[in-house]
């Protein structure tokens, strides 16, 4: 007579059946997985540019100022404007040393009259030197004229134009008793007369195309 199987006798099946369920998932995962596509690694983002700590002193611009005599001014512009709108225009040095102009001359090397700040403006761009004075001193305008004379080479309106010029005039806004030296961008303010100087300061930035330009 044949008899039922006890359920003791049935757990080793029980048992394998599980393991060779187990390994069939895991082989199917590793399948999925292997032919997957791979995703591109991500680059992190760049890091944050860190502000600059307080008080600290902001990156000074390359300076285009030319080393030589005279205290360097910043160039207000080579604009030629019509004398309406000159009128109200603050250059940022006493005498000039840049900005807009009329297209104008001075009438020869030595002027007995002041000059217009927009002619001498006009001047200076041109390359030219100015030498400017204010005193009651006729021997020591009679140096000026002198060391202008000396320069003078060349037809006073071709001079100027090519600015081979330097020229000499009063201005009553630069102080009793004091000369001023100006050229493009640059001024330079003496106390007295001082024939060094003045020729140095000439040297340096008549016909200086380098300066103009600026």
């Amino acid at each position: 007579m044949n008899r039922s199987s006890s359920p003791s006798s049935r757990w080793p099946l029980v048992a394998v059946l599980l393991i060779v369920g187990t390994f069939a998932i895991y082989v199917s995962h590793v399948k999925k997985t292997a032919n997957a596509p791979t995703a591109a690694p991500v680059s992190p983002p760049p890091p944050a540019a860190s502000p600059a700590p307080a008080g600290a002193p902001a990156a000074a611009p390359a300076s285009p100022a030319l080393s030589g005599p005279g205290t360097f001014y910043p160039s207000q512009g080579h604009a030629h404007w019509d004398e309406s709108r000159l009128k109200d225009f603050q250059y940022n040095s006493n005498p000039p040393t840049s900005g807009p102009h009329e297209e104008v001359f001075a009438d020869g090397y030595i002027s007995k009259t002041p000059l217009s700040k927009a002619i001498q403006a006009h001047l200076l761009e041109h390359g030219n030197v100015l030498i400017q004075y204010h005193c009651t001193c006729p021997s020591l305008v009679k140096k000026l004229e002198e060391i202008s004379r000396s320069f003078d080479t060349y037809n006073p309106q071709m001079a100027m134009e090519m600015g081979k010029a330097v020229l000499i005039a009063p201005n009553p806004t630069i102080g009793k008793n004091k000369i001023a030296l100006t050229a493009w961008t640059r001024l330079e303010m003496l106390g007295h007369y001082d024939e060094g100087a003045i020729k140095a300061f000439i040297t340096a930035w008549l016909g200086n195309d380098r300066n103009s330009r600026q």
